[in-house]
């Protein structure tokens, strides 16, 4: 009786630990279709090289006084010579000797325009930058419209000057053949008609301040173009989805992995109940894994997501179970539709669900937000966090699911393991961080549902509003310690925006941002959830989430570190990070042995001040 005892409670804690297996933390799988539907381009200064720079050099090369183009430009109003020839009022023959006449006033010497025209329509500027045209491959791919808002002019053969591939663009709206420009509001309006879009649909470039001003005041979300990479970040951010690595095929979409779409369009016909006359199914590929394959599909008038994997995994099916039993409860997850595990459908099983539109980000400093619209997201994240956190288990019947053991010590005997088996040369502060995890493991560990993932990029925001609307990828939930979720969801406020493994904003001003504090989220959860006694202890989980980084890269790496030390340097100062964190966590208990916290302080009671 004895034996049987201990084997059940060996299978148990067996149990246990396979479910708290987890796939890389830097792992992101997209699982909602954003709201945006086109990205609008300026030409100068965003595709093409900006005129400001040749200008420069024109009047280097010239000897004319710097600035001088610039303030003619400026001067004269609508009616100046310059913007007469961008909407079109005027040829290039006629503007030559009225913008000339103008400079040589203003510079005290004749200033040869038609020289700088020249320079204008030849050389650097007739080729487009690659960063920008690979952002519109992959943007077009993932079925965006894209299109080209331009203050252009009509050259001396009376073609403008557009250096770019049309096929490119879904819409092309230039000033001199519209007779507005820039940064008249009509314009902007007339392009996104054209794409059928509206204007909180639309993303817009542009390198000139007053030109993103106005397209913010029409309800667009924009970005000034600077640093090309940078702006291309932060478009990223903005779709949510990857703007590099464009692999054209026969249907110019990366990654592109057939689907059999005879069986795909029978089953889903059924599934849905779908008429033999409906709409044909649309496949679009949003993932390259070929382990874990990710399609956006539509049919039927329908958005679907569909997740195909070699092999039904317990992730998978946790994640089955979990939206189904949340459904109709107070948390927002996507409507699930299946679990299917038929290999004759498409050769591995897959999940299939409904996709939810809103708004996704994976910058954590959500560029192209005000102030005030980052703090409202933040602390919408943090009140679903608390939703969940605050679930009766049983009323959505999952009652069922086991009550970890030592849940903390197990995950660290797990990860511990992890790092053991994918092992390369030792790290100094990862055994360090195995000697002093087990010693300092949290003493009051209170047990609720959690996502086990949860973070802003798992996260599908309303369209205009603060709110979430559903929150994905629950593949990693069960029941265990609730501050798991709240520190991992402040990893990046704890990590520079250059860290390679996760990109973080602790150096990116978050007062500025108005993006809330560690201390202020901590303080919304405490105060929402009635935990009076804050969050001592929070070190201690940052350094453990940066313990399972390190070992998760390390055994990635392991595979491909031959004659490579990058890697390895990597977890190694992800390591240190972590380490950093339980030497804060030691002066903290250090200090705290020989009086109590002051009451009415910080929710991280007894932290040490930096």
């Amino acid at each position: 009786m004895m034996l049987m005892k201990k084997m059940r409670t060996a299978a148990r804690l067996r149990s246990q630990l396979w479910s708290l297996k987890m796939p890389s933390l830097c792992h992101r799988s997209f699982a909602a279709i954003s709201t945006y539907k086109a990205v609008i381009f300026d030409m100068y200064g965003v595709l093409i090289p900006s005129p400001v720079k040749l200008a420069t050099v024109f009047e280097q090369q010239n000897s004319v006084p710097l600035g001088t183009l610039g303030r003619a430009i400026r001067t004269g109003g609508e009616l100046n010579a310059w913007k007469r020839f961008m909407r079109g009022e005027i040829g290039a023959e006629e503007f030559v000797e009225a913008f000339g006449r103008q400079c040589s006033e203003i510079a005290g010497c004749p200033v040869p325009i038609g020289s700088f025209l020249s320079d204008l329509t030849s050389g650097p500027m007739t080729r487009p930058l690659p960063v920008m045209m690979k952002a519109i491959l992959c943007a077009r791919s993932r079925g965006l419209k894209t299109a080209v808002l331009s203050n252009n002019f009509f050259q001396l053969n009376g073609d403008p000057f557009l250096p770019l591939d049309h096929s490119l663009f879904d819409v092309i709206v230039e000033s001199c053949r519209e007779g507005l420009s820039k940064p008249d509001p009509r314009i902007y309006h007339l392009c996104l008609n054209r794409l059928g879009v509206s204007a909180h649909e639309a993303v817009f470039l542009d390198d000139l301040e007053l030109n993103v001003k106005a397209a913010v005041q029409l309800g667009m979300h924009a970005i000034k173009v600077g640093d090309l990479a940078v702006s291309v970040k932060e478009l990223e951010g903005m779709l949510g989805i990857p703007l590099s690595g464009f692999v054209p095929g026969p249907d110019s979409a990366p990654w592109a992995t057939k689907l059999p779409m005879d069986r795909l369009t029978q089953y889903l016909r059924k599934a849905l109940h779908l008429s033999d006359e409906a709409d044909p199914v649309a496949v679009q590929q949003l993932s390259p894994s070929q382990s874990n394959s990710l399609y956006h599909l539509t049919t039927g008038g329908r958005h679907l997501l569909l997740r195909k994997q070699q092999k039904t995994s317990r992730a998978m099916e946790t994640e089955y179970r979990m939206l189904k039993s949340l459904n109709g409860s107070s948390i927002p997850v996507p409507e699930i539709i299946d679990l299917c595990e038929d290999p004759s459908v498409l050769g591995a099983p897959f999940l299939l669900m409904e996709v939810c539109l809103g708004r996704m980000f994976s910058d954590h400093s959500l560029p192209g937000l005000t102030p005030g619209d980052r703090r409202a997201l933040y602390q919408a994240m943090q009140h679903t966090l608390c939703q969940i956190h605050c679930l009766d288990t049983r009323v959505v019947g999952l009652e069922d699911y086991d009550e970890p053991v030592d849940y903390m010590g197990l995950q660290v005997r797990w990860w511990t393991q992890q790092y053991r088996d994918s092992e390369t040369p030792p790290i100094p502060a990862m055994e360090r961080l195995i000697q002093w995890l087990p010693l300092h493991l949290p003493k009051h560990q209170r047990t609720t549902l959690i996502h086990g993932s949860f973070r802003l990029e798992n996260l599908v925001f309303h369209a205009e509003k603060p709110e979430v609307v559903a929150v994905m990828d629950w593949g990693r939930s069960r029941l265990g310690d609730p501050l798991i979720d709240l520190t991992f969801s402040c990893m990046g406020h704890c990590l520079p925006q250059d860290n390679p493994l996760l990109t973080g904003i602790s150096d990116r001003g978050l007062v500025q941002l108005g993006i809330p504090t560690v201390e202020e989220v901590m303080g919304q959860y405490c105060s929402s959830m009635g935990l009076e006694e804050g969050i001592p202890d929070w070190n201690f989980y940052m350094a453990f989430h940066l313990f399972c980084l390190a070992a998760s890269h390390q055994g990635e790496s392991k595979s491909t570190i031959a004659g490579q030390t990058g890697s390895g340097r990597l977890a190694e100062q992800v390591a240190d990070l972590a380490w950093d964190f339980a030497t804060k966590e030691g002066f903290r208990i250090f200090n705290a042995m020989p009086r109590a916290p002051h009451a009415g302080t910080s929710p991280l009671k007894g932290q040490v001040a930096e």
